[in-house]
């Protein structure tokens, strides 16, 4: 059978499937610790339907149920502890500007991990528009590393977190987790990062194990080189019969691409 370059091309990036996650800032900044902890705030949430300890307890089901369970990512996240913050976490907006980009309201930077907050946004321009269940923003980035996050949950008298069953309030939390380790919105559906809430959604999908492998790889599981003996006594430099076979199989491998080869380009 022959194949045309066309063809050839065509089934590489059939099999090379293009990324679609993206990412939430434009220097692909990430935690550079293994370990973070994703506190919540101590102050109380008056309309959100849910207390700060049930916060922090669905906390734990996000990171586990959904980012912790990622096998090809070095980051490991964790439920932290009730944080007391200034007054100003449950007021202010996130951001003091929001024409296509977010300036960090400098009330409010993280000094460290990821904190959730309850927010009523009395400022302006408002970050809870209709419709709106939260905004994050990793708001304490140096060169690539993010120091700290913050995710604002809707505290308002409409928001509608508070209509959701508790496990797609779960995945809602971390979905913005996702947002506060460096990952924009997806366009694939079936991932948790996908930018409207899906009700069934339980897993991570590709597309966010693709984005949270390229932020935070697993590390090599060696360092420095390898070897391969074709002779059980190492000490033996000259090979012996495990080097002749060794050689023939290659040889008779080699001939086998040369002659594949042949046959395929004619």
């Amino acid at each position: 059978m022959k194949l045309s370059i066309f063809s050839i091309m065509s089934i590489f990036f059939m099999l090379n499937p293009a990324w679609g996650f993206t990412l939430n800032n434009t220097v692909a900044a990430y935690f550079p610790g293994n370990d973070i902890p994703v506190n919540v705030a101590a102050h109380t949430c008056t309309n959100l339907g849910v207390s700060n300890q049930d916060l922090l307890e669905m906390v734990d089901e996000a990171v586990n149920n959904y980012w912790n369970k990622a096998p090809n990512s070095r980051l490991r996240l964790r439920k932290g502890s009730l944080t007391s913050v200034a007054a100003a976490f449950q007021t202010e907006p996130g951001c003091t500007s929001n024409n296509g980009s977010c300036t960090p309201n400098p009330n409010l930077i993280v000094t460290g991990g990821i904190l959730i907050s309850c927010n009523i946004d009395t400022g302006t321009p408002a970050n809870f528009s209709a419709g709106v269940m939260a905004v994050t923003i990793p708001n304490n980035i140096q060169g690539r590393n993010i120091n700290g996050s913050l995710i604002l949950l809707n505290d308002k008298l409409d928001n509608s977190f508070k209509s959701k069953s508790h496990d797609e309030q779960v995945a809602i939390l971390a979905h913005e987790i996702g947002h506060g380790i460096g990952l924009g919105h997806s366009p694939v559906e079936d991932s948790l990062m996908y930018y409207a809430s899906i009700p069934t959604r339980r897993s991570l999908g590709w597309d966010d194990l693709d984005g949270l492998a390229y932020l935070y790889p697993t590390g090599q599981p060696f360092t420095g080189c390898g070897s391969l003996s074709t002779n059980h006594d190492e000490q033996n430099s000259s090979g012996g019969p495990g080097a002749f076979l060794a050689t023939l199989a290659l040889g008779m491998v080699l001939a086998l691409v040369f002659t594949k080869r042949r046959a395929f380009w004619h």
